[in-house]
């Protein structure tokens, strides 16, 4: 819904109430908890009983093949290769525990195409600092189709049924008003927050396109779904093909036959007959199904899946960095956006501590690590030897690189002494040296002498 700048918050709740319980909304909601189950992994049962018999269940589980996690944990590589924000002390303290918590919030983004983040002031002890809260369930009222200007989402949803909204409380943040409300829209609490903003961020998987919303990882959860519904079907054919289905004919239905082992013989009735029937069944055809939709999801979200069975040697850092072009363009593309969300949440960030007496600089410096992919041996070497001589890094930087525990002294203090044993050691190979070249040359001249010698003779 577009925002109306004559509608009052009041007007914007009932509104939304009655949004609610339209089937979009609740679709939605029923939509984020199915992307959600499948990336946690649970409860994915429910969504494939309807492709089995009721009786099916009792002979086998459902399976679980969670890979949805897996897939978004690697698809998400902004905060999990690490930012670089450069403002101030005080500014580290507020955000120790932004990286962590953004890092989930990346990869929920990406699962859900579009989430809300709120970012809270809290203290313990005296010492100040920000929290920020995911939220998957929401509604938003919009100035325009991409600008949120108030947002209400539910407090205390039923997790067994996200859909209802019997016993379901409400918030509403705009830019000015906290406001709690219950399922009939009255309000419980209000107040005015003081921010002069509205105190959450929104991510979107991607640039949003004709709505506010954005898509998230169907082909990825529905895919999971597919091998799901596989695996269990498999499952159960492996039960029956496993023994066989005893048969007999001509005997009476009534008549019952005692069951036999292997070294006893069944006594038949004239004219009846034994037999098993094992129903026939490709389970490797299922297998190879099962992974070429797994890797095809893959190949379309630019990732390099290695099943178990694969051999082959484990390919150099270049091959990597070649197999994972298409990824490393998306993260490129990813960088960007996520440029302009930390801008956005720096500002919401700086009127808060304003609020809270707290002064934060104009503008904050932002700097991304980019992945880095493994190296040989040799290629290591090279690179370092390239980044001294150019004076790219310094010998007591590059020491801290391989061992962080380092202080700086503590790694001025290893290089001069291994400086001081190399000097000792060339000063020996320089001595030995002179001493061979000496040996030789007395050697030269004593068989020079003795050449003569003989020749006199």
């Amino acid at each position: 819904m577009i925002y109306d700048s004559k509608m009052t918050a009041e007007d914007i709740i009932k509104q939304s109430v009655e949004d609610s319980k339209q089937m979009s909304q609740k679709a939605r909601r029923e939509w984020v908890r199915r992307m959600l189950n499948y990336y946690g992994g649970n409860d994915t049962g429910r969504y494939i009983h309807n492709y089995f018999s009721s009786t099916a269940f009792q002979e086998i589980p459902c399976y679980n093949a969670n890979f949805t996690r897996r897939f978004i944990n690697k698809m998400s590589r902004i905060y999990t290769v690490g930012t670089q924000r450069n403002v101030n002390k005080q500014y580290d303290q507020l955000t120790i525990k932004k990286d962590a918590r953004m890092k989930h919030v990346e990869r929920m983004t990406r699962l859900m195409g579009t989430v809300a983040t709120q970012i809270i002031y809290k203290e313990i002890n005296g010492m100040p600092y920000f929290d920020y809260r995911p939220v998957y369930y929401f509604d938003v009222h919009l100035k325009d189709p991409f600008t949120a200007s108030s947002i209400m989402y539910p407090l205390l949803m039923q997790p067994e049924d996200v859909s209802s909204l019997e016993k379901c409380e409400w918030a509403y943040w705009d830019e000015s008003v906290y406001i709690h409300y219950d399922e009939d829209g009255e309000i419980l609490q209000a107040y005015e927050h003081g921010y002069g903003v509205l105190p959450f961020i929104f991510t979107h998987r991607e640039e949003q396109i004709d709505e506010f919303f954005v898509d998230g990882a169907n082909d990825i959860v529905d895919c999971n779904e597919q091998v799901n519904i596989a695996m269990t079907e498999m499952q159960l054919g492996l039960r029956f093909q496993m023994f066989g289905q005893p048969f007999m004919t001509g005997v009476d239905s009534d008549k019952r036959i005692e069951r036999a082992g292997s070294d006893q013989i069944i006594d038949l009735p004239e004219g009846a007959t034994f037999g098993i029937v094992s129903p026939s069944g490709n389970i490797n055809s299922v297998i190879e199904n099962i992974k070429f939709q797994v890797d095809l999801v893959a190949q379309n979200n630019h990732l390099y899946v290695q099943f178990a069975q694969d051999g082959g040697e484990t390919p150099s850092g270049i091959a990597l960095k070649i197999k994972d072009l298409e990824r490393f363009e998306d993260y490129q593309d990813d960088l960007e956006l996520w440029r302009m969300y930390e801008h956005e949440l720096y500002y919401i960030e700086k009127e808060i501590a304003a609020y809270n007496n707290i002064s934060l600089p104009e503008k904050l410096k932002l700097d991304f690590n980019e992945p880095e992919y493994p190296k040989t041996v040799q290629d290591q070497i090279m690179l370092d030897e390239h980044r001294l001589k150019y004076n790219m890094i310094s010998e007591v930087d590059l020491l801290i690189e391989y061992n962080q525990d380092l202080t700086r002294k503590e790694a001025e203090k290893i290089i001069n002494e291994n400086k001081s044993k190399t000097e000792k050691l060339s000063i020996f190979d320089q001595v030995r040296e002179q001493s061979q070249k000496a040996t030789g040359l007395q050697g030269g001249i004593q068989e020079s002498g003795d050449t003569g010698d003989n020749s006199e003779s």
